[in-house]
């Protein structure tokens, strides 16, 4: 979707825009996974909520990059606001299992990130049915990145108001 909305807002070839919905944003992936997964291991040391904390932390920097990408008529400013998505947003894959092991019994820790991943697959692909169904109704993929900006704000909430399992 990202291509097409290269293609779509700045007249850009198909080609073209391939390389910039890709070439930046999948190393960029990649670097927030290990920083988010460095960090919260650092953070963690003084702060038993830090792996909870910085993936709601790392979608908030999100949020404004996606709208602020969506907002703007430079090619060059998208770029960034994607950039720093594709930077911030990983950070809650780093810390999913970590999360999940300050919550949830040791006994059951296997059959919790098997319903997590089954989860995430679910609403991934809703989102993105979702997401087609807007484009059928000629809805501008701006509108679309706005509102899953907005959906990330709702993660970052439920991400601050999950409390670890009480030691012991």
């Amino acid at each position: 979707m990202v291509a097409t909305y290269y293609q779509e807002k700045f007249s850009l070839s198909q080609t073209e825009a391939g390389i910039y919905s890709t070439a930046y944003f999948f190393p960029a992936v990649l670097v927030g996974v290990i920083l988010g997964g460095a960090i919260a291991d650092w953070w963690s040391k003084t702060n038993a909520r830090a792996r909870m904390w910085l993936p709601a932390i790392g979608l908030l920097i999100a949020v404004p990059a996606v709208f602020a990408a969506s907002f703007t008529p430079l090619l060059w400013a998208t770029v960034v606001g994607f950039l720093i998505y594709a930077l911030t947003r990983p950070f809650i894959d780093a810390n999913m299992m970590p999360i999940l092991g300050m919550i949830a019994d040791k006994r059951y820790l296997a059959t919790g990130y098997g319903f997590l991943n089954l989860c995430s697959c679910i609403i991934g692909g809703i989102g993105i049915y979702v997401a087609g169904a807007l484009r059928d109704a000629e809805i501008n993929l701006d509108v679309i990145f706005q509102v899953a900006a907005l959906s990330m704000v709702l993660c970052a909430f439920l991400l601050f108001r999950l409390k670890p399992k009480p030691n012991g």
